[in-house]
């Protein structure tokens, strides 16, 4: 679930400037497999029927290196696009009023612009800039989405269809595909006008009432929607009125080949962090409030009572990252748990290998606010790790207590901390749990699964598009 930012645009008039966080790159170790798993996840194999040109377009473009999973998600989709043969471009805004159009994630070459990069719409740019900053209006975006269409009209005729993760105010890329009649494909990971909600940083009066006209816009313009849950397709119907056969759920995928059980890489991170043969919790994940980490020190505190011996690894960073650090200190684990901060994602199927349980623990949200669908989660499971999870929305969709993993109250520290007692102690139970687990990631969560029904889906898009063109 992504909390970090604001994913929403506006009419064709005013949108603004959000400052998320956006791309992430990784290579993944890429290994000759043979058997069953090779051929369910290696998604290069068979090539498909037709190679698509596809326009991916990101809210914001960074270089390599970033740690938002959302963007890594993105990154992955498109790594698995290209393995299948497909050509796909990366269209993304780097720097006011610049944007990239390129190939490759470390390739900064900028998208040819025609009237924005005129003498007279840069000046009108400044001008309305001052005019809002001496007004106290805040930065809306209407001249950088003007440039993104600008540049979108260059980029965009040689492709044959159009997807977009978007992001808050923008909504240049579906004015594009509007005006060249492209198809064109949301990604819909989160409602960020909800998330300020809930986090107690509310859009108000202009600010949300553009917000909520850019997600129309660009939810109108869609041919389709990919929700990473059920909860964010009903939260589409409910509240932003979206037909359901609009909408299509696609629940993030693992790459079942690279996250598996790897005894000898989990020798060598035991070894590299003192845990010897200690047993061993891990959560890897986001610093941030949605994410209770700090009631997972707080039932990890009630185990050690009874098996001192335990040890908690802590993998990530976020805004709560210091805060959570002292708590532990407080608690008087300093010794005990160790905090990793952030990781390349190439490092993290060797920290799982090396667990004996993993946490993915998350505050009490209501079922139809908890919309996100959770990268590790499938990650911990593909790795044969028996995972402790709590029962909010999409998690008790892929968990079924005791048989693949185990749900927990959010927010029950009690629960949480039985649980781990459970399986601490019932050593065949944590082997049997994982190896279901890895079952499920292979049979439902495989990148071939994801990248097989994304095809499909498009197929289904442009066969659409053909079929009106013709009438």
């Amino acid at each position: 679930m992504r909390f970090k930012g604001i994913v929403f645009r506006q009419n064709l008039n005013m949108p603004w400037e959000t400052k998320n966080s956006i791309p992430l790159s990784m290579k993944l170790v890429s290994e000759s497999l043979t058997g069953l798993e090779n051929a369910r996840n290696n998604i290069g194999t068979i090539a498909p029927e037709i190679n698509y040109k596809i326009a991916y377009c990101l809210p914001v473009f960074r270089p390599p290196g970033t740690s938002d999973t959302s963007i890594l998600l993105q990154m992955l989709i498109m790594e698995k696009l290209k393995a299948r043969g497909h050509s796909l471009s990366l269209i993304a805004p780097k720097d006011l009023p610049d944007v990239i159009c390129a190939k490759e994630w470390d390739d900064s070459k900028l998208a040819n612009r025609t009237w924005s990069k005129s003498m007279g719409f840069t000046l009108a740019s400044k001008t309305a800039w001052r005019l809002q900053r001496w007004l106290g209006i805040p930065y809306l975006n209407v001249f950088s989405n003007l440039s993104l269409y600008d540049a979108c009209l260059q980029c965009l005729p040689s492709h044959d269809l159009v997807q977009e993760r978007i992001g808050l105010y923008k909504h240049g890329v579906a004015m594009a595909c509007r005006r060249l009649g492209l198809p064109y494909i949301v990604f819909f990971d989160s409602d960020e006008i909800l998330e300020h909600d809930l986090f107690g940083t509310p859009l108000k009066g202009i600010l949300r009432w553009r917000a909520v006209q850019a997600i129309r816009y660009n939810l109108a313009t869609a041919a389709r929607i990919l929700c990473v849950s059920k909860s964010a397709q009903a939260h589409l119907a409910k509240v932003w009125q979206v037909a359901p056969d609009k909408t299509v759920v696609f629940s993030n995928a693992v790459d079942v080949n690279h996250f598996r059980p790897r005894p000898e890489l989990g020798k060598e991170v035991r070894a590299r962090w003192g845990f010897a043969d200690h047993p061993l919790i891990i959560f890897v994940g986001s610093f941030f409030p949605y994410q209770d980490v700090k009631g997972l020190l707080d039932a990890y505190a009630r185990v050690l009572v009874k098996h001192p011996q335990v040890r908690l690894l802590l993998v990530g960073e976020g805004e709560q990252y210091a805060e959570t650090v002292q708590y532990a200190n407080d608690l008087g684990l300093a010794n005990v748990v160790k905090f990793t901060g952030f990781l390349p994602h190439s490092e993290i199927p060797a920290i799982m290998s090396a667990a004996d349980i993993a946490v993915a623990p998350y505050t009490k949200i209501e079922d139809e606010k908890f919309l996100g669908s959770s990268m590790k989660l499938v990650e911990y499971m593909a790795a044969g790790v028996p995972v402790i999870a709590s029962d909010n929305g999409q998690i008790r969709e892929v968990i079924q207590d005791g048989v693949n993993g185990f749900l927990v109250p959010a927010g029950d520290i009690h629960a949480l901390g039985d649980t781990l007692l459970k399986l601490i102690e019932h050593p065949h139970l944590r082997q049997s749990v994982g190896q279901q687990a890895r079952q499920t990631a292979l049979h439902e969560y495989s990148w071939e699964v994801y990248i097989s029904r994304l095809e499909k889906l498009y197929a289904s898009v442009l066969e659409e598009r053909s079929q009106q063109r013709s009438r």
